[in-house]
């Protein structure tokens, strides 16, 4: 209502004024008594209101709209009312919901077919380098070998981040809930990272019982471990101390948590750390950072019906912990 007069208030006005300039002149030349006056003033008063009234009725439900603003794309749909207006109006919102839903197909498609592309590109990669992993069993225990070897082994998670990544949107299409024992998850994921372990000489420590079971995805979830359990190392280099892996149950949730010693996240990157490329002092200070692991981890446990948190202190340590329905 506030709003409808508003949006009269110029005819409002005009009429009074016209009204008030009328009444004056007739009343200067004589043409009308005092008594006369009231009576035009009620009854020209009487005829606006009417109007006004039948005004608010034929556009109600724009009005409304135009207070509540709009919520959804289906309030394009919404009848507005009978006025010209009105019947305008939703015109124009229906042929901007049409032009909004061929513009989303198009950008759909282009999504889609990248990818397409990004998918089919990072198998096409994987082949070479499962190639040069072969190759190179030939010259174990040599030191360039090794070093080869290492450099084969971050384009392998480079590409596996780049391909989960990519499937993030389809996520719905691409999981499996099923039951999965921590323990068993954990150390299989450990002993895939024991050369990473033994070159940074960090110890790893599993204090998870063997009977603690979580509902999730298999491949997703050890994604997500495998990301915590890279960036513990990275950021432990050359500590010789341990990252320990533990899971306890608490107030019908079990928690999952990656505790490393290392050097910490700073007080101002902490709340950042789960946005997409955001490296923070750590990340550019050792150069390896992509700011693509955690972000990645957030939205997989997010999908899954996971709460992952972060706490840190500064050359101390940090600790990721997942939390699991029971």
């Amino acid at each position: 209502m506030k709003l409808f007069f508003k949006y009269n208030r110029g005819y409002i006005i005009i009429y009074l004024l016209s009204l008030a300039l009328t009444i004056i002149y007739c009343n200067i030349m004589g043409f009308i008594e005092f008594g006369e006056i009231i009576y035009i003033l009620i009854f020209n008063t009487f005829i606006l209101v009417c109007f006004l009234m039948f005004s608010y009725y034929q556009n109600r439900q724009l009005y409304r709209l135009l207070r509540n603003e709009l919520t959804c794309l289906n309030d394009a749909f919404l009848e507005l009312g009978s006025s010209d207006l009105s019947e305008n109006i939703s015109g124009i919102l229906k042929e901007q919901h049409n032009l909004y839903e061929v513009e989303i197909q198009k950008c759909n498609k282009v999504h889609k077919e990248h990818l397409i592309f990004i998918n089919q590109w990072v198998h096409q990669m994987k082949t070479p380098l499962s190639v040069i992993q072969l190759q190179l069993q030939e010259y174990a225990g040599e030191e360039k070998a090794r070093s080869i070897e290492e450099e084969v082994n971050k384009l392998n998670k480079g590409l596996n981040m780049a391909m989960h990544f990519a499937r993030i949107d389809s996520f719905q299409n691409d999981f499996i809930v099923e039951r999965i024992s921590l323990k068993k998850l954990v150390i299989g994921t450990v002993n895939e990272e024991k050369k990473l372990f033994i070159k940074n000489k960090i110890t790893p420590r599993v204090e998870i019982d063997g009977a603690i079971e979580v509902y999730s995805d298999v491949k997703w979830i050890k994604f997500v471990l495998d990301q915590l359990i890279i960036n513990g190392v990275k950021y432990s280099k050359g500590t010789e101390k341990e990252l320990i892996i533990k899971a306890c149950e608490k107030e019908k949730e079990i928690l999952l948590s990656v505790i490393d010693e290392g050097i910490g996240i700073p007080r101002k990157d902490i709340k950042r750390v789960f946005d997409l490329f955001f490296t923070g002092e750590n990340g550019r200070k050792y150069g390896e950072s992509t700011g693509m692991g955690l972000y990645i981890s957030k939205e997989v446990c997010v999908n899954l019906g996971h709460k992952i948190e972060i706490t840190s202190t500064s050359d101390k340590g940090t600790m990721v912990t997942i939390r699991f329905k029971i």
